[in-house]
């Protein structure tokens, strides 16, 4: 039983001190704001994942995205510190097209001081200040994000405003709701809607997928997607999509991968059927 108690394999050591380099990187942010010592644990926590994808008739894929989460122990209820890619930032990334960006600093970032205000019948507001960035060119902006919880919680309505300092700003509706079978399977909705002053027309997602829970550690996923596009009074279909989606965590509770074959007839091909696969594997930053 001891043997087994001290058999940690050099990964779990690794995965830890990194955990725990992230806590003290809260702590440390947290002591900024407020001095003397606190009792309360982090909840911070990251994510990295590394995505793979093929596609009939076009080149091979790939993306990788970060996002870090830096909850304040001492006023974890009030702040948290956001650092995340483009990719994690953008709430329509879907994973039908990937960046193919290898190098780190070819990326775009943001980094966000967000302050959580009291639930006040059932609307949660986020404020936030932040700045995005890519190499030494800084755009700061302010964000608005408002949650409405209806439907004794089985629908959230988001809707996220954000203006940066050179004047753009956007704004992303989205409506998601959540129908349960039984305990294992679920029905899922979700509606995006996004305005951007700088491009001229209005993004639009839905889709329907179930879900069937096979075990604590596996998913099974099946859904439809229909993307397009309103340009004052035209829609344009971007795509249409069948897909489906299986995740598992191979590893303990930090390590899973996902892997998604799926049928799409896109605008760009003249809506001819394509064949995607896309495989992630990806790690869970967080004490337990």
């Amino acid at each position: 039983m001891a043997k087994a108690d001290f058999n940690t394999t050099r990964v779990d050591k690794y995965y830890n001190n990194l955990c725990q380099i992230l806590i003290d990187s809260s702590n440390s942010v947290d002591d900024y704001f407020i001095d003397g010592n606190g009792s309360k644990s982090s909840k911070t926590e990251a994510e990295l994942k590394t995505s793979f994808a093929m596609e009939s008739g076009k080149r091979s894929e790939y993306a990788m995205r970060l996002r870090v989460r830096l909850n304040l122990p001492k006023i974890q209820k009030k702040l948290h510190l956001i650092f995340e890619d483009e990719d994690s930032d953008d709430i329509f990334y879907d994973g039908t097209t990937l960046d193919n960006q290898y190098k780190v600093e070819d990326k775009k970032y943001f980094l966000r001081l967000d302050f959580f205000n009291e639930v006040v019948k059932k609307i949660d507001l986020t404020t936030g200040i932040g700045v995005k960035f890519r190499g030494f060119n800084l755009y700061p902006y302010f964000n608005l994000k408002t949650k409405y919880i209806l439907d004794n919680k089985n629908a959230v309505a988001n809707n996220r405003f954000r203006i940066y300092s050179n004047g753009d700003y956007e704004d992303t509706i989205n409506l998601n709701k959540l129908s349960y079978f039984s305990g294992t399977v679920y029905l899922f909705y979700r509606n995006f809607f996004r305005y951007r002053s700088w491009i001229d027309r209005t993004s639009i997602v839905n889709s329907i997928s179930t879900t069937k829970i096979l075990t604590d550690k596996k998913k099974l996923t099946i859904g439809v997607s229909l993307a397009s596009e309103l340009n004052i009074f035209k829609i344009y279909i971007k795509y249409r999509q069948l897909y489906l989606a299986y995740r598992e965590l191979f590893y303990k509770h930090w390590l899973y991968y996902e892997f998604s074959p799926s049928i799409l007839w896109r605008e760009e091909n003249n809506y001819d059927r394509s064949y995607r696969f896309m495989f992630n594997i990806g790690i869970n930053f967080k004490k337990y």
